[in-house]
């Protein structure tokens, strides 16, 4: 399997991203591109949630 290994902006470890994958395509047109593991992004869009929600109250 193609992959590329790349290193998280916001935990600083490294993790690879699979061919046919969105960050793939992304990270193959621009390398330069920094970018979050799956774990990040999950706390994101979690902590986005709540706060959306919390706004709404």
């Amino acid at each position: 399997m193609i992959y590329y290994e790349t290193t998280c902006i916001c935990c600083k470890r490294q993790f690879k991203l699979l061919e046919g994958t969105r960050k793939y395509q992304l990270y193959k047109v621009n390398r330069q591109r920094r970018l979050t593991c799956e774990h990040c992004d999950q706390k994101i869009h979690a902590e986005a949630r709540k706060s959306l929600l919390s706004k709404l109250n």
